[in-house]
């Protein structure tokens, strides 16, 4: 109403130029119209992206909750394997165990032990390349040592805590050396790794 208003009361000064006013009115409409396409495809883009962060969270979550529930199927399985085992099979897991961390501990021992002959054979650097020669070192035994715990996580710890468990629930009698009591959980260091095995081989054979 506003609009038709304004035109009729400018109605004289239009009709002596009422192409140059269409022209007008022309580029006014089609500019508005740009700057609206323009917002609300920004809005639309927006809502796009928002809905796709969240399609891939879902997914994600999904692909979570599913590998939780395979580890937690195999970690029950391995439980009742260990539980309703006998002596003689139960004391042969844990020594294959036992093996399998001595193992583990030798490769990741000659390991570090080439870094750090490496690292007294390399001719030492001044300045800027010292401490770039430095920075590589401490990244490779920083990495050496996560890549040495991820494999222990991952290979070793839960059977490593069912086994020890079991045995002691056998063993009553057994008397564990509370220093190290921590290694199963977390094992720092070879000190930490050697006691999971050595403890778990102590009672395997005393079954």
């Amino acid at each position: 109403m506003d609009l038709l208003k304004t035109i009729k009361d400018e109605w004289a000064v239009i009709s002596v130029a009422p192409f140059s006013f269409l022209i007008l009115a022309a580029l006014m409409f089609a500019t508005a119209y740009f700057v609206a396409r323009w917002r609300y495809t920004a809005i639309l883009d927006q809502a796009k992206a928002r809905l796709e962060t969240l399609t891939e969270r879902l997914h994600l979550r999904s692909e979570q909750t599913e590998s939780y529930r395979e580890k937690a199927s195999k970690y029950d399985q391995m439980l009742t394997e260990v539980v309703e085992s006998g002596a003689a099979e139960l004391k042969d897991k844990t020594l294959k165990l036992v093996g399998d961390i001595r193992e583990f501990i030798g490769r990741f021992r000659r390991l570090e032990n080439s870094n750090i002959e490496r690292r007294f054979f390399d001719p030492v650097r001044t300045g800027s390349e010292g401490d770039q020669q430095w920075a590589q070192q401490m990244r490779l035994m920083l990495n050496t040592s996560l890549e040495r715990t991820n494999e222990y996580d991952r290979r070793f710890k839960a059977e490593a805590l069912i086994l020890r468990d079991e045995l002691r629930s056998r063993l009553p009698d057994y008397k564990p050396n509370d220093t190290f009591e921590f290694a199963y959980e977390a094992p720092t260091n070879f000190f930490g790794y050697d006691a999971v095995a050595n403890d778990l081989e102590m009672m395997a054979k005393l079954l």
